[in-house]
């Protein structure tokens, strides 16, 4: 299992060295250590026409994890951005339209970016690809043997688990999507198709008891966008106390690095948005949103830079699945099913984990659930959440729309969903 890890010091600077990114089947491939689950010797390149070989299947694994981690860190920034955890500090046009909040379906970097170069964070490509990786290489190992692949059910479901994130991070960002030429798909159809993925991983996970945690963590997120929270919370529920799963970086190659990071202190363009600024319980400051004031500007010269704390270099990982979300949606259960009192109760235990005080108390569901939203933005702080949050729970947007702009270009806009490409629509025949 692997943990979070946090470094002293905190090296500011702005880096320039940034080059070609080969694709991930050719040269990106270089994870050793990134999973428990795999174990292999990454080759610097693999022929097209090798990836059908049963010999292959632990490097394809491998890979279908990079371009998942590598779409995972652009999602968290661009959702940051968009949302209300980050806020935009260059003059780059294109980055400061997601924090504007204002896209274009045929030029916006949300889908031309490819998450190959810093500063140039995309979402629908990545996520895409990401997803079909898994569910190509699903395909492949579903056509092998046992014999021709060891722990071949295990592989399986570490890929359908990849493409099942995906697939949900799609949901959150996309206002529609398609897959494979299909037809153009809703949010709600795109969160039961994942949740359907996972279901199918928990299948294949076997005995392995942190691939059927990380599925039902999935599964709960998919079905708590859904509205189905007593699903929801049986999911959660089967995830162990103290789970949790990181996505992977490292220094090289580019496309490896943490997204966060980069766009924080290496190229600083993302400052924490003044909300996050100072925040406490009761009087103490809150552990699970850590910030350094920088005292000094973003890339741009102006914007104030406050950074995260944890993610202090290139290789710091990312959670993705946590027990502590899990007690989230378990929360939101119960207060759904009438039961506030187990909802405060889990706040509280939350509270109590990190050294809080553990002093929420109410009677009243509309006050739970307020603080229950804000236990979302603070315990899952920059990990993926909080854009698919304002949405589905009516979080008010910071600045909020209408706004001016704050380089005087327009005003602020209310497009919490990225349209879907002109590129799809146009090249899709199943979408009219």
């Amino acid at each position: 299992m692997r943990y979070m890890r946090k470094r002293a010091g905190w090296p500011l600077g702005n880096g320039v060295g940034i080059g070609n990114v080969p694709t991930l089947l050719c040269a990106a491939l270089a994870l050793a250590g990134c999973d428990d689950l795999i174990s292999v010797e990454a080759p610097s390149r693999v022929a097209a026409d090798e990836l059908d070989d049963p010999g292959n299947a632990a490097l394809l694994v491998v890979s279908v994890a990079a371009d998942f981690e590598c779409a995972f860190g652009d999602y968290v920034i661009a959702g940051g951005l968009t949302g209300n955890e980050l806020e935009v500090g260059t003059t780059l046009i294109v980055t400061k339209e997601y924090d504007k909040r204002d896209f274009n379906p045929s030029s916006s970097l949300y889908n031309t970016g490819t998450c190959a170069n810093v500063g140039t964070v995309g979402v629908y490509k990545p996520l895409s690809t990401a997803r079909w990786q898994g569910e190509n290489t699903l395909a492949l190992l579903a056509g092998w043997s046992d014999a021709d692949v060891p722990d071949r059910s295990g592989k399986m479901a570490t890929v359908g688990i990849y493409s099942g994130f995906a697939q949900v991070m799609i949901g959150e960002a996309m206002c529609s999507a398609a897959f494979d030429l299909g037809p153009e798909l809703t949010p709600a159809q795109i969160f039961e198709r994942a949740a359907g993925t996972f279901a199918t991983a928990l299948g294949s996970a076997g005995g392995n008891a942190e691939l059927q945690a990380l599925a039902n963590v999935g599964r709960a997120r998919a079905l708590g966008r859904l509205g189905q929270l007593s699903e929801a919370a049986t999911a959660a529920a089967a995830v162990p106390e103290g789970f949790v799963f990181n996505a992977t970086f490292s220094n090289t190659p580019d496309r490896r690095r943490n997204a966060i990071w980069e766009g924080q202190v290496f190229i600083p363009y993302a400052t924490v948005d003044p909300s996050y600024r100072n925040l406490s319980w009761d009087g103490v400051p809150d552990p699970r949103v850590d910030l350094i004031d920088t005292g000094g500007p973003a890339i741009d010269a102006e914007t104030p830079l406050w950074v995260a704390r944890q993610y202090d270099a290139a290789d710091v990982p990312i959670p993705l699945a946590t027990w502590e979300e899990a007690q989230l949606i378990l929360a939101q259960a119960a207060l759904a099913a009438g039961n506030l009192a187990g909802a405060v109760t889990i706040i509280n235990d939350l509270h109590t984990r990190v050294g809080l005080p553990p002093t929420f108390a109410s009677s009243d569901a509309n006050e739970v659930m307020a603080q229950l939203v804000q236990e979302r933005q603070r315990q899952l702080f920059l990990q993926s959440h909080h854009f698919g949050d304002i949405k589905q729970f009516n979080i008010p947007l910071t600045p909020e729309p209408g706004v001016p702009f704050k380089d005087g270009g327009g005003v602020y806009r209310d497009q919490v969903c990225f349209p879907i490409p002109d590129i799809e629509t146009t090249n899709n025949p199943n979408i009219g």
